[in-house]
């Protein structure tokens, strides 16, 4: 039933007011939404895959105040977004801030434990029986990584006592040469060791870039 140009409804022939209801709104909450599940994802990524939440946290903080500056509907997922995403920036400022003495020396870290890992065998048996750890280890001894040791009441020795108990309980492995076998399961080989000793190189640098 049609409405008058004063909006009132007009009588049906047996006197019932018949008004036509207005469509509905659409809900815009796309960006919200969007905004609430990357804000999750990212602080998922923080205990399992760090690199996510560097891309998810940044997306979600702008959705969520796109949504909020746009007043669209869904507040409140636009909120719990930003929340989320701002605690997972949060997490991460505070973690690199706490480590940024040795954030230079990162490749270096990684190259060291990838070969520590593959000489696992030979390194922790020798260690737990007369103190000693190799050569390009003794760094770790010095500074800047004392000072960093000794922020969290330790020293480098402590770190390898860790380390220790790991290897004895089979836990010690680096995910970034999971692939490759430690000294105890390195096939034997009938090459000479100047001919062998280039490519064991070669597998501890190839995943460190």
């Amino acid at each position: 039933m049609e409405q008058n140009q004063n909006n009132q409804p007009y009588r049906g022939y047996e006197g019932v007011d018949v008004t036509i209801a207005p469509p509905p709104k659409e809900r815009k909450t796309g960006l919200a939404i969007a905004s609430m599940i990357l804000g999750f994802v990212s602080l998922v990524g923080l205990c399992c895959c760090a690199c996510i939440t560097f891309v998810t946290a940044p997306l979600s903080l702008i959705f969520g105040i796109i949504a909020l500056v746009k007043r669209k509907e869904g507040t409140g997922f636009a909120v719990t977004g930003i929340v989320a995403s701002a605690l997972c920036v949060l997490m991460i400022g505070a973690v690199l801030f706490s480590v940024r003495d040795i954030l230079p020396y990162a490749d270096t870290i990684v190259e060291d434990f990838g070969q520590l890992v593959l000489e696992q065998d030979t390194v922790f048996p020798e260690y737990e029986q007369n103190g000693t750890i190799p050569a390009y280890l003794e760094k770790y001894t010095e500074e800047p990584f004392t000072s960093f040791f000794a922020k969290y009441d330790g020293t480098f020795y402590d770190f390898m006592d860790v380390l220790l108990v790991k290897y004895k309980n089979g836990e010690l492995k680096n995910p970034y040469l999971s692939n490759l076998p430690t000294s105890s399961q390195t096939p034997q080989s009938s090459e000479t060791p100047a001919e062998t000793e280039p490519q064991a190189n070669m597998a501890i640098l190839v995943p460190c870039y």
